[in-house]
């Protein structure tokens, strides 16, 4: 009989942010999976939950395939794992998810123990609204990337995205340069002890942060919100100017029907012939075939690879 894979959230900073549930489960697997042996140990030690070393397995994105199969022999040997990520939940901006579809492969049982996430968390407390919305992990470094993502993209309402601090205040002038209409929620430092939310147009978080002489203290979860269009905006709506990228058609497929890029080139293909189950359609007049729909598929990869 094979053991189980605990995905198991730990706290982003506030300890008192474990659940007793989490505390049982990490004390009685067999093995941790963890991003960072260190980081892991420390938790433990701060947390009180006694382990040897041996209990420990290093896994992160460097060596993850090298260690999967590693991990799947003693899963299907009967033990336990739990897998952890440096703090909040395993498998968002962290390693993870080819362990999990690996296992679940294998119909090996998988179990999530809930926790922290900051993505979940700045949400909850951006007044943005949530449905839909669209993480994008980190965005691209160059500037040219940057708005080629956010232009696509833009038609979902919230999106969000993870900043590091030494880089928010660039990345926030970019979009006060090529997005001036938009609004941005930053958590900073969340459950800890430079903790701030910034909110406002681009230009007006950049003057917060300016102002701030903490603001490069703790990582950022940037939430951006797009209100609708006035219909003045646009000239003339039909125009091709105007008209939606097919990559952000893609994009609204996949958040509207909750799946994967695959399906949704599917759906949209269809679509062409139909006459738009999704309603996506009514905003545009132009048709693609499929391999233009497959081609934008593979720019949206290259952009988030």
């Amino acid at each position: 009989m094979s053991g189980t894979l605990y995905v198991v959230a730990t706290p982003i900073g506030n300890l008192d942010e474990i659940t007793p549930r989490s505390l049982q489960i990490l004390s009685e697997v067999d093995i941790i999976a963890a991003e960072d042996t260190r980081t892991t140990g420390l938790l433990f030690n701060r947390l009180g939950i006694e382990a040897k070393a041996t209990k420990f397995i290093s896994y992160h994105k460097f060596n993850e395939s090298a260690k999967q199969n590693t991990l799947l022999e003693k899963l299907q040997a009967g033990q336990s794992i739990a897998l952890v990520s440096d703090a909040g939940t395993p498998c968002i901006s962290d390693p993870g998810y080819m362990l999990v579809k690996a296992a679940a492969d294998m119909e090996i049982p998988i179990i999530g123990v809930s926790g922290s996430c900051a993505v979940i968390l700045a949400l909850s407390v951006s007044g943005f609204p949530a449905e839909p919305f669209l993480f994008l992990g980190f965005l691209p470094r160059k500037t040219p990337a940057i708005v080629e993502v956010m232009s696509l993209l833009l038609r979902v309402p919230t999106l969000i995205f993870y900043e590091s601090p030494k880089r928010i205040a660039d990345t926030v002038e970019i979009l006060a340069n090529h997005f001036p209409n938009i609004f941005l929620c930053l958590c900073n430092d969340l459950t800890k002890k430079f903790e701030r939310i910034y909110r406002g147009t681009p230009t007006e978080v950049l003057e917060n942060l300016h102002d701030n002489p903490n603001a490069e203290k703790g990582e950022y979860t940037c939430l951006v919100f797009m209100p609708p269009l006035s219909k003045n905006v646009l000239s003339d709506e039909n125009s091709v100017e105007n008209q939606p990228s097919l990559e952000s058609l893609l994009i609204d497929v996949m958040v509207k029907s909750n799946c994967s890029m695959k399906d949704a080139i599917k759906i949209l293909s269809s679509n062409q012939k139909s006459n738009n189950q999704l309603n996506f359609q009514s905003s545009h007049s132009i048709s693609y075939t499929k391999n233009e729909i497959y081609t934008a598929s593979l720019r949206l990869k290259e952009l988030f690879s």
